[in-house]
Parts: structure tokens; sequence; C-alpha cells
């Protein structure tokens, strides 16, 4: 089954791409609660793409799957330690577009799914998961973990594909090997800040 190509842009629409193929076969849509999603969104001014439970909704495919059309100046990249993933934002105005492991070689990203249409949103597919509920903010109440292993199967079973040439290489994210912007590294106390809020 074909899937829908769906336009994006980050909130101020200076920096737009495409998902190429989008469906329920090409990525899984999911939802993670832990304290880094929460901290980068937090760090950047996005606070309010969180759920009421402080989830991250992600749509989980081949970077290769991610074009990007317009404004790739604004392009910025995150990481809350040395070797944490790689979260990359539209410096313009703070919209987060998704995260990577810090290596091209591995085919993995987590698409950020506010910048989907809200109409469009549906091709997606279902939500299908919900990751690290134990760290929810206090006073929220998430769903239960659920479908972990299945997740994660799923994801490697797309890296694997891409590995041996039975899905779409490459990442709009690395050229030559390298990240296409110096990731800003941040420092233990705005990372403790931007976990504190």
């Amino acid at each position: 089954m074909a899937g829908r190509d769906i336009d994006l842009s980050c909130r101020c629409g200076k920096l737009t791409g495409r998902l190429v193929g989008a469906s329920p076969a090409t990525g899984c849509r999911v939802t993670c609660h832990c304290k880094d999603c929460r901290a980068f969104a937090t760090h950047v001014g996005a606070k309010d793409i969180l759920d009421g439970n402080g989830g991250f909704e992600l749509f989980q495919t081949l970077p290769a799957r991610l074009e990007l059309r317009s404004g790739k100046e604004h392009l910025r990249c995150l990481r809350l330690s040395p070797k944490g993933m790689m979260r990359w934002y539209a410096g313009c105005c703070g919209t987060p577009v998704g995260n990577t492991l810090g290596s091209p070689g591995w085919y993995f990203l987590s698409l950020v799914v506010a910048l989907v249409p809200e109409d469009q949103v549906a091709a997606l597919g279902p939500n299908r998961g919900t990751f690290f509920a134990k760290d929810a903010p206090e006073g929220t109440s998430p769903p239960a973990d659920h479908g972990k292993w299945g997740l994660l199967s799923g994801a490697f079973g797309r890296h694997f594909a891409a590995w041996v040439g039975l899905a779409p290489k490459g990442s709009p994210f690395f050229e030559g090997g390298q990240p296409v912007v110096v990731p800003e590294v941040l420092s233990k106390e705005q990372r403790l800040a931007a976990e504190a809020v």
C-alpha cells in the first residue's frame, strides 16, 4: 500500500519539509513520557506541544522519508549530553522536528507529530504505544507502557530493511557522515534547568 506524502512546517513557516510515503506500514506513532523529551521541548520553548500527561507524540520512521524543502538554514541540533540523542528543531521559532541517533549509519527518526497538519495525522495510523510512563510528571495519569518490545522490533526492522537496500537510505540531517549543523550540547546547569520545569 502506497503511503501519503504530507507537507510539514514549523510554527512560523520558515522551515518546511515533506514526509514521504507516510502510513502505518512505514512508521509507528507512539507517545514518549521520558524526562529527556520534556527537557528538549522546554529548552527550545515548545512545552506547549506536550500532551496533558507531559507526553511527546512521535512517528518513528526512516530519516530518508523526511525531505527538508526550504529554510534549511534555520535547522538546529541539540544534545542534552555529549553522547545523547540528536534532537533537531527549527531555530527560527523553536519548533521541535525530531530525534535521531548520533550516527547516519542508524536509520532511525522519531518525527514530532506536531509538525503534521491536524487533518493529516490519521494517515500515520493509530497511536500504538507509550514509553516511559513512569517518568511522567507528578500528578498526571498517562497510559501504562505497552507494546514496547514490538515497537522496538519495528524500528530495528526498518533499520535493517534500509541497511540491506529494501527501504530508502539517507538522511537530511547528515552530510558526508557529519551532522549538517554543529550540535549544541547543554551544560549540566542548562539540562537541570530544563528538567526542573
